[in-house]
């Protein structure tokens, strides 16, 4: 075979090589369009909307978030803040009553681009403030842009021995807004 054969073929392969390479990353650049503008966005901050309960109503809550110092913008935990639940019936105690903690502490982690799971605990006491069992809240949120979020939520309530006090979870949505920062104006008189 002669050289310039051999460089005909060596350069064929390289055409079909590079042909192919552009149409992979031209498939995986339409791909990725197709997906939106790619932007990641924070979970990290304070965020204040509302949660809707089936068969409980809706409510006001406060969270914050915050990452794992090892796996930034991944996982980490949060604090969540809604009014407390009191005088709910005892299903044990006709004449008693429940209430809950109004802070909920929970973990979260980013299972897609801008998609985190999330659950939460509270404490659960009786009227007399003896710890009953604990109140379970977990979901899914996403993150729709940088300042807003929307989810779906899961509650469940367990007594101290883990038995669930009702036979399904109630389940709902969310929707919060970060807190933004309002900035001072200042005047040339400051």
């Amino acid at each position: 075979m002669t050289t310039s054969k051999v460089c005909n073929m060596t350069t064929r392969k390289a055409r079909w090589g590079f042909a192919i390479l552009a149409v992979i990353v031209a498939a995986g650049i339409g791909a990725f369009a197709a997906r939106g503008d790619g932007s990641v966005y924070s979970m990290e901050g304070a965020w204040y909307g509302m949660v809707s309960i089936s068969g409980l109503g809706s409510t006001p809550a406060i969270d914050t978030f915050s990452s794992n110092a090892q796996r930034q913008g991944y996982e980490g935990t949060f604090l969540c803040t809604i009014p407390a639940v009191n005088k709910m019936p005892n299903p044990l105690n006709p004449n008693g009553w429940l209430g809950t903690t109004p802070s909920g502490h929970g973990n979260w982690v980013r299972i897609g681009q801008n998609l985190i799971a999330f659950t939460a605990v509270r404490a659960i006491f009786d009227e007399a403030g003896r710890p009953f069992g604990w109140a379970r809240f977990w979901g899914t949120v996403s993150l729709i842009s940088k300042n807003e979020l929307t989810g779906t939520q899961n509650a469940q309530y367990y007594l101290l021995d883990g038995r669930a006090m009702f036979p399904q979870p109630f389940t709902g949505t969310l929707h919060r807004r970060r807190v933004e920062i309002t900035y001072e104006q200042i005047t040339d008189e400051q």
